[in-house]
C-alpha cells in the first residue's frame, strides 16, 4: 500500500529533475559570459542600426515625427554633386593610404624583425602615435604644415625649396592628410606582420641560401608569401579604416580647399548634426556601409589568388 502510494505521489508530482551534465554546466556558463555582451550588442549596436535603416526612408530632424518617403533619400543622394566629390575624395584617399601603408608597415616590420639593440625602444616609439588621441595628432599635424611657421616648410628651406601651403592647396591637401594617416598607423600595421615574420622558419632561410638565393630572391620566394596572409589582414582593415576616415579631416581642414578633402564620413555629420537631417544621414550610413562591404567581399573572394595559405 506504501509502494503505491509513492507511485502515484511520483506521477502527480512528475518526472524528476534531472542533475545538469558537464556540458550543461559549460554552456551555462557561456551563456551566463555571454549573455551581458549579447545584451549590450543588441541594445546598443544592432538595435540602433536597424533603426537607422528605418530612418533612411524618412524624412527626420531627430525632433519630430520622422514622415516615412520611401527611397527619397537615395535618389537625392544620387544627384548630389557634394556627395559624388566626398565619394572620390574617399576612394582617392583609400587607394593612397592603403598601398602605402602596406608598403612602409612591411618595411618596418622587417627592419624590426633584426635582432639589434635597442630594437625594443624602437618597437615602442613606433607604436607611439597609434595610442595618442587622434585630434591631439592632428593638432600637432596642423602645426608641422603650417605655411609660415611649420617645420615640414622650415626644413625645405633650408635646401632651397619655397613653402607649400600643405593643408591650403587643393592638389597637396587630400596627399597631406594621407602621410600623417600613414605616419600614425604603420607602426600598428607593422606590428601585426611582423608577428607573421616570427613565424617564418629559419630553416627556409638555410636552405635558399644554400641553394644560391640571394637577400632579395629570398624576400621574394619566401617571406612575402608566407607572410601575405598578414598582409591581407592588414589591408583589409586598412580598407575598412579609411573609408570612415573623419577626424583629421574634420580638425585641419574641415573638408576644404574647394571640397578637396570631404570625405563621405564628414558629409554624414555635416548633414546629420548641422543640417539636422537624419534621414538623409541616415541614408548616407547605409551607402557607406554596401561600399564597405562590398570592397571586402570582393577582396575577400580575390585572396586565393596571391594570399598565401598552405
Amino acid at each position: 500500500m506504501a509502494v503505491a502510494r509513492s507511485t502515484t505521489t511520483r506521477q502527480r508530482l512528475g518526472p524528476a529533475i534531472r542533475p545538469l551534465t558537464n556540458s550543461g554546466r559549460e554552456t551555462l556558463a557561456a551563456l551566463g559570459f555571454l549573455g551581458p555582451g549579447l545584451i549590450a550588442f543588441l541594445a546598443f549596436s544592432l538595435g540602433p542600426a536597424t533603426y537607422s535603416l528605418f530612418v533612411g526612408f524618412t524624412k527626420w530632424n531627430g525632433l519630430s515625427t520622422p514622415v516615412w518617403v520611401g527611397l527619397q533619400n537615395y535618389v537625392e543622394l544620387a544627384g548630389d554633386p557634394l556627395f559624388r566629390t566626398a565619394v572620390r575624395n574617399t576612394a582617392a584617399f583609400t587607394a593612397l593610404f592603403v598601398a602605402l601603408v602596406g608598403i612602409t608597415s612591411t618595411g618596418l616590420a622587417v627592419l624590426l624583425n633584426r635582432q639589434a639593440f635597442g630594437t625594443s625602444v624602437v618597437r615602442f616609439l613606433w607604436f607611439l602615435p597609434i595610442v595618442t588621441d587622434m585630434v591631439s595628432v592632428s593638432l600637432v599635424w596642423t602645426w608641422i604644415y603650417h605655411f609660415r611657421f611649420g617645420v615640414l616648410n622650415f626644413l625645405l628651406g633650408l635646401v632651397g625649396i619655397p613653402p607649400q601651403a600643405w593643408l591650403g592647396d587643393k592638389n597637396l591637401a587630400l596627399i597631406s592628410l594621407v602621410i600623417l594617416s600613414v605616419w600614425r598607423w604603420t607602426g600598428y600595421y607593422a606590428i601585426i606582420i611582423l608577428a607573421g615574420l616570427q613565424g617564418v622558419p629559419n630553416d627556409l632561410y638555410e636552405a635558399a641560401h644554400i641553394d644560391g638565393a640571394n637577400r632579395w630572391q629570398s624576400f621574394t620566394r619566401i617571406t612575402l608569401p608566407l607572410i601575405s596572409p598578414a598582409i591581407f589582414f592588414v589591408i583589409m582593415i586598412a580598407m575598412m579604416s579609411s573609408f570612415q576616415v573623419f577626424e583629421q579631416m574634420w580638425v585641419m581642414t574641415r573638408g576644404g580647399p574647394e571640397d578637396a578633402t570631404i570625405s563621405i564620413a564628414m558629409f554624414l555629420y555635416i548633414e546629420g548634426f548641422q543640417f539636422l537631417n537624419m534621414g538623409y544621414a541616415s541614408a548616407v550610413a547605409w551607402v557607406l556601409f554596401l561600399i564597405i562591404f562590398a570592397l571586402t567581399f570582393l577582396n575577400w573572394r580575390l585572396r586565393g589568388r596571391w594570399v598565401h595559405e598552405g
